[in-house]
């Protein structure tokens, strides 16, 4: 009978020890996944993100319509002057970066003429306004005479605005590339040169 109690007495000892163990072992992988999931969660936090890019307004600022009845057909032309307002607000820790583009004007469908955007640079965490100015000076559209006296007349005139911005945004050596198209569709009085109504997307390409 002694006999007996010592074997069961060392067996649960040993089923003890080996208790131990095994909580050791589940607590040190719970810290390990711990720790993991918070770094994790830390880099999703603060990983390169998509800066938020929103048209605060449009003005207008010229628009003539003349003519040159030298040749045997007249033609016509045309000089628009206008300034797109956008809001970039940067998410991100670090600064972001955006190339040179140009913005291009249309007027029933026909490219009107194209105005250089600049490269530059916002500051983490911060909003700024982006100008954009457009000068479309002697572009002939002789095509639209038609369109354009009718618009005229009835003091209301359909233009498309269209900018493509590229950029990108760094931490360390992690890069994030983002591309935003800024589309405004533009009713303008040409006589006024009031913005009677507007119609602004920004898509973010994939």
């Amino acid at each position: 009978m002694v006999k007996t109690s010592s074997v069961e007495v060392f067996c649960e000892e040993r089923r003890k020890r080996e208790n131990k163990i095994s909580t050791g072992i589940s607590i040190g992988q719970l810290g390990l996944a711990v720790v993991i999931g918070g770094v994790g969660a830390a880099l999703y936090a603060i990983r390169p993100r998509d800066p938020v890019f929103e048209v605060l307004s449009i003005h207008v600022k010229g628009f003539k319509l003349s003519f040159n009845t030298d040749s045997l057909i007249p033609l016509a032309f045309i000089d628009v002057e206008l300034s797109i307002s956008i809001k970039v607000t940067n998410p991100n820790l670090t600064p972001i970066e955006h190339k040179s583009t140009v913005m291009c004007i249309y007027y029933n469908g026909s490219l009107l003429g194209q105005a250089q955007v600049p490269e530059g640079s916002q500051g983490a965490n911060s909003s700024e306004i982006l100008e954009v100015p457009t000068k479309i000076a002697g572009v002939e559209v002789t095509q639209h005479l038609k369109d354009l006296v009718k618009d005229v007349r009835r003091r209301e005139m359909d233009l498309r605005a269209v900018v493509n911005i590229k950029g990108s945004a760094w931490l360390w050596k992690w890069g994030h590339k983002f591309e935003v198209v800024v589309e405004s569709h533009i009713k303008v009085d040409p006589i006024f040169l009031e913005v009677i109504e507007q119609d602004n997307r920004v898509r973010l390409e994939l």
